[in-house]
């Protein structure tokens, strides 16, 4: 596992995450802030699938070589909290859009279908697909069952079509932003640690939000910090879905499934990866008449 990397994610404190995944995942968070031995397994999987038009599934070999034949289609996944940088346990934002890319750049592929089930992740994966979404040449269908904050996002930035993959488990939405942080001086202090922060009066704006906020005074935090990331959140959601009901909750934290997502203009169907697979095919025809 690449510790270094991981604990500048859990250090930073900037969540698109429900609330049940951070509950979820903050006992083994702690454990790797504090050093502990985590065994959260290995990656087995590969991120990338291609279906030829058969419907065969093909996979990379040893050297990460795929023979994809003309008109197969790539299947990405984007499972489980997604943190930025992937490491030897799980992948990153950076590997699942490096997936993505492999795939639009090959021309035997026609498109791809991003398979999501997550709760969301760290603020800061969410550029590489909001990058990728900007240059992409082919479709992009997302599959989803959870699809929640960072999650969702994601597929709105890249997908031209949205769809969950059940209507019984599949839950969308937590359009919102979180940060946390702990503040464990008291403690320290009855171990006989003093702290001392000493700041130049050049340098007094430095982390003051942090600073308010650690004395209960979180207005600059919440007006600097995480207004302007929500209503970019918004603006992304918006964007990407013209038939939105904002006056149900969509756009301020509220999760809804995929029979209430579908009527609330969140997603366009629920379907299957049989389905979603056509689509793609769909979409692919379309841009090819309109090129």
């Amino acid at each position: 596992m690449k510790v270094n990397t991981l604990l500048m994610d859990i250090m930073r404190g900037d969540w698109l995450m429900s609330l049940e995944g951070r509950y979820a995942y903050a006992p083994i968070a702690h454990k790797i802030i504090n050093g502990e031995t985590v065994d959260v397994g290995n990656k087995t999987e590969s991120l990338i699938t291609v279906l030829d038009e058969k419907g065969n599934s093909i996979k990379p070999d040893d050297n990460g070589f795929m023979n994809a034949p003309v008109g197969s289609v790539a299947v990405v996944d984007m499972i489980g909290p997604i943190l930025k940088y992937g490491d030897f346990c799980t992948y990153g934002a950076d590997e699942i859009v490096n997936a993505l890319r492999m795939a639009d750049n090959n021309p035997n592929i026609i498109g791809t279908i991003l398979n999501v089930d997550g709760p969301g992740g760290a603020v800061s994966a969410i550029g590489p697909f909001i990058e990728f979404g900007k240059t992409k040449k082919k479709p992009v269908v997302a599959l989803a069952d959870q699809c929640c904050s960072l999650h969702y996002w994601a597929i709105c930035a890249v997908a031209d079509y949205k769809m969950a993959d059940n209507n019984v488990s599949a839950l969308f939405g937590s359009v919102g932003v979180v940060t946390s942080f702990i503040d464990n001086r008291k403690y320290l202090e009855s171990l006989g640690y003093t702290f001392h922060e000493i700041y130049p009066p050049e340098s007094k704006h430095k982390n003051e939000a942090v600073r308010l906020a650690q004395e209960g005074k979180y207005e600059m935090i919440i007006e600097e910090m995480l207004t302007p990331l929500a209503i970019k959140f918004q603006k992304a959601v918006r964007e990407a879905n013209p038939n939105l009901k904002e006056e149900v909750g969509v756009l301020t934290g509220k999760t809804f499934s995929a029979d209430k997502a579908l009527e609330y203009g969140m997603i366009n169907a629920i379907g299957s990866m049989d389905q979603a697979i056509q689509h793609v095919r769909v979409l692919s025809e379309i841009n090819h008449y309109n090129k």
